[in-house]
C-alpha cells in the first residue's frame, strides 16, 4: 500500500512540475500553431505565390473553454486539442489567418501569426490550455476560431476539430466540436 501511495505521490509531483513548466512557458509563448516543431515542419511546405490563390474561403469552429452544470451552479473549465486537417490528397491548403475569439467577439489570439501551407493530407495542431490564468479560458462558453484559407484550385473544405476535455471531481467530460464552412447569404 505504501508503494502505491509513493508512486501516486511521485506521479502527482511530476504532473505539478509539468503544469508549472507549462505555466511559465505560457506567459512567454502566445497561443499559436507551433510552426517551428519538427511535426509542423514535416506537415508544411512553402507558400505559393499570392496571385496563384484562386480559391479563398472561411471556416468557423465553435470552441468551449467552459460548460455550466447543475443548472449553472457549477462551471467546469475545459482544455482543447485543436487540429486542422487538409483532406485533399493532392492540393496544398494555405492558411492565411486563424483567429481565436471570445464570447463577446473580441479576438483573444492570432493562432497562425503568419500564413502557412499544409501539405496534402497533412495535419497541424494547437493546444488551448485549461488553466484559470490561460488565454484559452478567456474564450468562455461562446469562444470560436475563424479560419481564413486559400488554395490554387478546387479543394475539399479543410476539417478543423477540437477535442474538448475537462473534469470536475470524479466526473470527466470530453466531446468533439467540428468546423463548418462560412457561407455568405444573399
Amino acid at each position: 500500500m505504501r508503494m502505491k501511495l509513493a508512486f501516486g505521490a511521485a506521479l502527482l509531483g511530476l504532473g505539478l512540475q509539468l503544469f508549472a513548466a507549462h505555466q511559465a512557458g505560457a506567459a512567454d509563448n502566445p497561443l499559436r500553431f507551433d510552426l517551428g516543431s519538427d511535426r509542423a515542419k514535416a506537415a508544411t511546405t512553402a507558400n505559393p505565390a499570392d496571385g496563384s490563390l484562386t480559391i479563398k474561403k472561411q471556416s468557423y469552429l465553435p470552441l468551449y473553454s467552459s460548460v455550466a452544470l447543475g443548472g449553472g451552479a457549477t462551471l467546469v473549465h475545459l482544455g482543447a486539442n485543436v487540429t486542422l486537417r487538409n483532406i485533399s490528397p493532392d492540393q496544398p491548403l494555405v492558411v492565411t489567418s486563424a483567429r481565436y475569439f471570445d464570447r463577446s467577439g473580441e479576438m483573444v489570439s492570432d493562432l497562425a501569426g503568419q500564413a502557412f501551407t499544409l501539405k496534402p493530407m497533412a495535419t497541424i495542431e494547437v493546444f488551448i490550455p485549461i488553466t484559470e490564468q490561460s488565454v484559452g479560458l478567456r474564450g468562455g462558453r461562446g469562444g470560436s476560431i475563424l479560419l481564413d484559407w486559400a488554395a490554387t484550385g478546387p479543394i475539399p473544405e479543410p476539417v478543423m476539430e477540437a477535442l474538448v476535455l475537462g473534469s470536475s471531481g470524479p466526473a470527466s467530460f470530453s466531446f468533439i466540436s467540428r468546423s463548418v464552412p462560412v457561407r455568405v447569404s444573399q
